[in-house]
């Protein structure tokens, strides 16, 4: 038999965006069933227009009610509807504590949703959104620890940033550590393991570790429950210095200026146009360095290197994370 289950759209006149409705949750539903490997287990599902009731979005078992979307515009009401129907995974179908610890329904969520906007627009932005709203939260010094229990953080911008925004940044940051295969899998296995149960964060911690074969308590640690209200720990990687060898080799000095460690994902590129790149795993950082080299072979000289070329590293300042050759 078919799986399939059916979605409804219900609106008033005065709510002009909403005649799209039904298809921005029929999306949803097919692909948050595929991205996470758990079909959507109800067979039901209807968007309900709220305006004058509420102003975002509030999900319910095989229900959502949303605002009218009148003055954000249809592209923000698909964003709002994708986030709604994504809890029907995180917390419908996978019991989360939201009070104890927000960010494992509302930052995974997040996640979800902007995954859904990618395939829905073929935009890449959303995962820069994300990052540039808690990097900005983090150099104002207005964030908390995302496993601070969600109901103590201070009111406002701690509380939203270690629920949705950061911790939806730093999935998409692991997911550039283990790689999309690996991460991937290890996301499907944390949905199949705990659909219908009770997680806690550190099980999904250990499925990550378990699927990926790594251990990964320094990035949990560092991502997880520190902050820049305690220190330096946010991630700031810079290129310090490019220099061409009389061998024709090249090395290139690369700093850790934060205190959260990352892999380094370099990108060089020749005069000729060819590119290369290179990895220095984390455990450069580990021992307490706070610098490495990383040498190129003989060739054309290189006219500009990049770190994290693919963005996936929410970076204090990717202004020193380029270098172009005079």
């Amino acid at each position: 038999a078919t799986d399939c289950a059916r979605v409804d759209a219900f609106w008033r006149e005065h709510a002009v965006n909403y005649e799209d409705a039904w298809r921005y949750a029929q999306h949803s539903v097919d692909f948050l069933s595929r991205f996470t490997g758990l079909p959507y287990p109800w067979p039901h599902m209807s968007v309900v227009e709220g305006g004058g009731i509420i102003g975002g979005g509030m999900e319910f078992p095989m229900m959502t009610i949303i605002g009218d979307y009148n003055q954000r515009g249809a592209d923000a009401l698909y964003y709002v509807t994708a986030h709604e129907i994504a809890h029907m995974w995180l917390p419908m179908a996978l019991s989360t504590n939201e009070r104890r610890y927000a960010w494992l329904d509302e930052g995974t969520t997040t996640f979800a949703e902007n995954n859904a906007r990618l395939e829905f627009f073929g935009d890449g932005e959303p995962f820069r959104g994300e990052q540039a709203s808690y990097l900005g939260m983090a150099r104002a010094g207005l964030e908390g620890p995302m496993m601070r229990w969600s109901d103590f953080h201070r009111p406002g911008p701690a509380y939203s940033t270690a629920s949705y925004s950061k911790p939806a940044a730093v999935l998409h940051a692991l997911r550039g550590v283990l790689g999309e295969e690996t991460f991937m899998e290890a996301y499907r296995e944390f949905h199949r393991r705990w659909a219908f149960k009770l997680p806690y964060p550190w099980d999904l911690f250990r499925t990550f570790e378990a699927v990926s074969g790594r251990d990964l308590e320094w990035f949990w640690r560092a991502w997880y429950y520190e902050s820049t209200l305690d220190g330096d720990w946010y991630l700031d990687q810079a290129v310090a210095e490019v220099q061409r060898l009389e061998s024709g080799e090249t090395r290139i000095t690369i700093r850790d200026l934060g205190w959260i460690p990352m892999p380094v994902h370099l990108q060089a590129t020749r005069d000729d146009g060819t590119t290369l790149r290179r990895t220095v795993p984390v455990d450069r950082w580990l021992t307490g360095a706070d610098r490495t080299a990383i040498p190129l072979p003989a060739g054309p000289p290189v006219t500009a290197v990049e770190l994290d070329p693919d963005g996936y590293f929410p970076d204090m300042d990717r202004s020193n994370n380029r270098w172009a050759g005079q």
